[in-house]
């Protein structure tokens, strides 16, 4: 008999908004045709994934989400959490009966406690690094949703705490006008210059978003799941930092991987880890093929872990759209990725 499972799937929607409706400056808005094909082929997505979980990204109006889980004729199946703001772009999460949604917030300001400052004056081989950052909010509200799973004939299953994120972008940040016009100041430099704004701001939203993590991770018993378009790779310093950099086991007689009480897996590398690849990827500019889209999982999930309660079966990008994209239809973006867990508690 097959195990019971969970899935977790991260989509981004790419700017979907109701047609006439605005979203970036300089982005024209949908048509009614374009809203209609876009609704479809997303609806078309969710309907195949058959995720239990999914977290989207880039969504305008919680209106138009409807839309797609009616179009898909599963919306009596899902409860969907979303913004009531409109106007701007936000997160949201579908959660699939007979897993129920017991709290959800959004998550706009960084904690308290969160400071990025580096005082001068340091001594002795230290070099002196001063710096200070000026941030407390994120780009986009990370959604938070505890998620309870329903397991026929189990009594216990813990509830999963579940973020789905949206970090800043590589694109370069605009500068100020002022600054635009500074003498001397080349476009190749205003490039430059917005690329680093733009890389600080994500990687101040990353350690924001890390402590976020602490705090819920400071039971050990409370599985985590972090999803979303982190706009890095696997392997950049903005992952590093949202998954604190856990151990894994690479051979039987490793003790690694038994306990990871703050770390995040990537459900990438335990793919890689268990199979011939080629190449993964879920986005493509200019050319380059690159993996921003993640699902990280706490200890929980991870199949050495002597606090399991899932077992890894297996994470699938869904990305052919990404070669034949239809420029009047506006498909997203990005590739959807799907991590999904058999119920195997650790003995």
């Amino acid at each position: 008999m097959a195990r019971p499972q969970i899935s977790f799937a991260t989509f981004n929607l790419r700017n979907l908004q109701l047609p006439g409706a605005p979203t970036y400056p300089g982005v024209k808005p949908l048509t009614k045709s374009q809203y209609a094909a876009k609704i479809d082929w997303i609806a078309g997505m969710v309907r195949n994934l058959e995720a239990d979980v999914i977290g989207f990204q880039e969504l305008w109006d919680a209106e138009a989400l409807e839309d797609v889980f009616l179009a898909a004729g599963v919306r009596d199946g899902y409860d969907l959490v979303t913004s009531d703001q409109t106007g701007r772009i936000n997160n949201a999460v579908a959660v699939r009966a007979p897993h129920q949604r017991r709290f959800s917030t959004w998550i706009d300001r960084f904690p308290d406690d969160f400071t990025l400052r580096k005082r001068g004056g340091a001594t002795g081989e230290d070099p002196d690094l001063q710096i200070a950052v000026d941030i407390d909010n994120f780009s986009r509200p990370v959604l938070r949703v505890t998620v309870r799973p329903e397991i026929d004939g189990v009594d216990e299953v813990p509830s999963i705490a579940v973020f789905v994120t949206h970090l800043k972008s590589k694109l370069p940040t605009r500068l100020d006008a002022e600054d635009r016009k500074t003498p001397g100041l080349t476009p190749s430099d205003r490039r430059a210059l917005g690329a680093a704004l733009s890389t600080i701001r994500r990687t101040a939203e990353a350690a924001a978003l890390r402590m976020v993590i602490n705090s819920a991770m400071s039971s050990t018993a409370v599985p985590v799941v972090v999803m979303g378009d982190v706009n890095d790779g696997q392997l950049s310093n903005t992952v590093n930092i949202l998954s604190d950099r856990p151990k894994y086991r690479l051979f039987a007689s490793s003790g690694l991987g038994r306990r990871s009480s703050n770390g995040l897996y990537s459900t990438a590398t335990m793919q890689e880890y268990r199979s011939l690849r080629d190449v993964y990827y879920t986005y493509i500019f200019e050319g380059i093929r690159e993996s921003l889209d993640h699902v990280l999982v706490s200890q929980h999930f991870y199949d050495y872990s002597d606090n399991r309660v899932w077992s890894f079966n297996e994470m699938r990008i869904l990305n052919d759209h990404l070669e034949d994209e239809d420029e009047d239809i506006h498909l997203s973006d990005h590739a959807v990725v799907k991590a999904t867990f058999d119920y195997n508690p650790a003995e």
